[in-house]
């Protein structure tokens, strides 16, 4: 196996998630991205100079995040039918975290950042892995690691964009192998985790012995950057070449597109028009993807409004805060820490009713599985979703649009 197969098998059939994990494992250190694309690094590399070495591919997560082999490492079983899209876990809280500026800058009341802090000040973590901004790009995502607790509140709140994410952490693993790792990411990041650590070689036993938390946001699905970019220039009606500032979810819960210009200006695009806008801009494996959150984090989170497109526009009026899905001991362990250090609020919460984003993944999902395309493996083998498709335009019916709100309906039952 080689990165020529890695190319074949996941490159060529568009299956890349994009998560940077060939590049963390690759031995010989010769994979970087080139923009969202793994490229080798050195342009005399072949076949033959990877030899018998199938690191990149073996823990790719594109085309199979292995979910079922996770599973059993970590609770012992897999999943239920009856859990495909929530995964296994002990408890869902409620919560937020305590720190004022955090829970602030938060686009759902900062329980991962909470919990990153926690790991920090409580769990020996030394370094924490986070998506940031690009110094030079400031509206591009860029993975972002942090040393200090108090630094965590600037890379605080959703980022709707991909970027090559898990190779950030390859100078920590190489120059700083003892350090202690915390973070946090989306289902295929911590899929590819998951599988890094399950991988007999010298950067898996480092996943193994020092990554102490894995915190994830649910995901309905990522975005290009064309996809922000198409927001600033089309909505906000500003060159992208001058923007200083973006955040996602700034504001009133929950929050809007907030876009400062070197100017000093401040402009700002209602948060559903964007989610409309990123529509647009998907990857086939982000669209065809099968999983809302991986299940395999410590801690995953999800807003705790389940419909934020209709709270964007004035449907909704649930306070700020995130729900909280507690699976591993490592994480029950983190979620009990940041609540005795007073950095996270937490109480009991049932999980009911209609969630707009998993909705929208499920119905995609299904109309992928029905296509007879190549989509990547889902957490249950040979498992179909059974529904009538509706497609994603009708999720996201706005004032205006001849057509009624799927949500409407599905909440209405």
């Amino acid at each position: 196996m080689t990165f020529q197969q890695l190319s074949r098998q996941v490159l060529e059939t568009e299956l890349c998630t994009v998560c940077g994990a060939c590049q963390l494992a690759c031995p010989p250190g010769v994979i970087g991205f080139a923009d969202l694309e793994p490229v080798l690094t050195e342009p005399a590399w072949t076949e033959a100079d990877c030899g018998s070495c199938g690191d990149c591919l073996e823990v790719c997560p594109g085309a199979d995040p292995a979910t079922p082999a996770a599973e059993k490492r970590l609770f012992g079983r897999t999943r239920t039918r009856d859990e495909r899209w929530i995964g296994i876990f002990s408890e869902v809280l409620a919560g937020y975290a305590l720190d004022p500026g955090v829970f602030a800058a938060s686009a759902s009341g900062g329980s991962l950042t909470a919990l990153l802090q926690t790991a920090m000040v409580a769990l020996d973590a030394d370094v924490v892995l986070a998506m940031g901004r690009d110094a030079s790009q400031p509206w591009r995502a860029a993975p972002a690691i942090v040393r200090d607790p108090g630094s965590l509140i600037g890379t605080t709140q959703s980022t709707y964009q991909l970027a090559p994410y898990l190779g950030a952490l390859r100078e920590t693993m190489l120059a700083r192998p003892r350090a202690k790792v915390a973070l946090t990411g989306v289902a295929c990041h911590i899929q590819a985790m998951r599988k890094l650590q399950a991988m007999d070689t010298a950067a898996g036993q480092w996943a193994r012995d020092q990554v102490v938390l894995m915190t994830e946001l649910a995901c309905s699905s990522n975005t290009r950057p064309g996809g922000t970019r198409t927001i600033i220039e089309k909505r906000a009606l500003v060159p992208v070449e001058s923007v200083v500032r973006l955040r996602y979810r700034e504001g009133e819960y929950p929050g809007g597109i907030a876009i400062r210009t070197d100017d000093g200006q401040e402009h700002r695009v209602a948060f559903w028009q964007a989610v409309r806008d990123l529509a647009e801009d998907k990857t086939h494996r982000c669209l065809s993807c099968g999983d809302w959150m991986s299940g395999l984090a410590d801690v995953s989170v999800s807003d705790g409004d389940p419909n934020i497109f209709a709270a964007s526009l004035g449907a909704s009026t649930q306070a700020k805060h995130g729900r909280v899905f507690v699976r591993t001991e490592a994480g029950a362990g983190a979620v009990a820490m940041a609540s005795a250090h007073g950095l996270l609020a937490i109480t009991p919460v049932e999980l009911r009713g209609l969630n707009l984003g998993l909705e929208r993944k499920r119905n995609r999902r299904a109309s992928y599985e029905r296509s007879g395309t190549r989509i990547p493996a889902g957490p249950i083998p040979g498992y179909l979703e059974e529904l009538d498709v509706v497609p994603d335009d009708r999720w996201l019916a706005a004032p205006g649009d001849a057509t009624t709100p799927a949500w409407e309906h599905e909440e209405g039952r």
